[in-house]
């Protein structure tokens, strides 16, 4: 069921269509969203938030100022280490300031005010689901889709609207056939592909603020195994490394994009494991990025024929502090190293230590079928890989 609310949830995401009494005034407010946009998804905190403060002093009583103070206050939240609960008291006032600055603009401009508040609530919907409050998701989820779809029956131009129903509709579409009437009782739909991709390319080609996140979506969606178009989602993944240097998510992407299309060499370059994008890092990532760009590189090594190469980067791997996810996979592709030498006992033993859902199923395999008999597709992503 957390999987499914944490779809749903993505309805309304962090992103705003602009709307006010002059082209001009359009214009720029749509530049400086923008920019906070691109400051926050490079991981530039202190210079989103500076950035959201003159939108909230230069548009008093506008929504747009508090609701991105609180993305920049949670996406904060999310890479420091430890934890904050003060990062996430700010994140919780701001946005309550954003709901009342919706509220109270509801007369002058119900468009703007039922996106805002349908931004707002989905957004909370989403923090509260990746904290597993599922109960207390899902009214502001239901407020959220309420106000998206009201904001559009107003003023069907606002483009980045389009974002969180065309997530909606997708991936509702891709759900097991058990898990659609919950869906459809949350949202009232049952899916659709071809909608959901045509409203996310609109906001990619079209959109305003919402445009990267848009593209940042659909790279995700081309990699899927459901869809297997890797060349679209290396040309999206283009544009966000180059864009979000010091945001390791799309160079991680990246490289695993390029393994799926046996773009060996590139998968090692795009992940450079020991080059310099790493100190350029949030010191809270520099050390989960490095290990996942090693993992990236040996997993390359093996799936291309060249285990030398990557039993230096195991090894370094199997002594590293990694997540219990990373571990797993390490000791997934240790074993296939083991395998791939004939030495049937180490490589067993290593296959047999795999406890995790998804990795004890690929470790099955091998134990069924060795190495490189076996699966040859690079595992799920983990990690500072996974969208928040």
């Amino acid at each position: 069921m957390g999987y499914l609310l944490a779809l749903f949830f993505s309805i309304a995401s962090p992103s705003l269509a602009v709307q006010t009494s002059s082209a001009p005034a359009l214009a720029s407010l749509e530049a400086e969203l923008t920019r906070v946009v691109d400051l926050f998804y490079d991981l530039q905190f202190d210079a989103a938030m500076k950035a959201a403060e003159v939108i909230t002093a230069r548009y008093p009583g506008h929504p747009a100022g508090p609701f991105y103070r609180s993305i920049v206050y949670y996406q904060k939240f999310l890479v420091e280490e430890p934890k904050s609960k003060e990062t996430l008291k700010l994140f919780e006032r701001e946005s309550q300031r954003a709901v009342d600055a919706g509220d109270g603009m509801m007369a002058a401009n119900p468009a703007q005010a039922h996106y805002y508040l349908g931004a707002t609530h989905g957004f909370r919907a989403r923090v509260l689901a990746a904290q597993k409050h599922y109960v207390k998701a899902v009214p502001e989820a239901m407020r959220s889709v309420r106000h998206v779809k009201d904001a559009l029956k107003i003023d069907p131009t606002l483009t980045d609207a389009y974002l969180g129903l065309g997530m909606y509709h997708y991936f509702t579409a891709r759900m097991p056939k058990g898990a659609k009437p919950f869906a459809y009782l949350l949202g009232g739909s049952w899916g659709d592909r071809e909608k959901g991709l045509e409203e996310l390319h609109k906001v990619a080609d079209h959109g305003g603020p919402a445009r990267m996140e848009a593209r940042s979506v659909l790279s995700v969606i081309y990699a899927m195994e459901a869809e297997r178009n890797f060349d679209k989602s290396e040309a999206f993944l283009k544009e966000l490394m180059e864009r979000y240097p010091h945001n390791p998510l799309y160079r991680l992407r990246r490289t695993y994009v390029a393994e799926r299309r046996q773009a060996w060499s590139e998968a090692v370059a795009f992940a450079d494991c020991e080059g310099p994008w790493i100190a350029a890092l949030p010191s809270s990532l520099q050390s989960i990025a490095r290990n996942e760009a090693r993992y990236r590189t040996a997993e390359t090594y093996l799936l291309s024929g060249q285990p030398d190469k990557a039993e230096p980067l195991l090894n370094r791997l199997k002594d590293a502090k990694t997540s219990p996810s990373l571990a797993e996979w390490v000791l997934i592709r240790r074993g296939n190293l083991f395998d791939f030498r004939g030495q049937k006992d180490e490589a067993e033993a290593a296959y047999k230590q795999v406890k995790g859902k998804v990795a004890t199923r690929f470790a099955e395999q091998f134990l069924r079928e060795r190495y490189p008999a076996g699966p040859k597709t690079a595992k799920p992503w983990t990690g500072v890989e996974t969208p928040q």
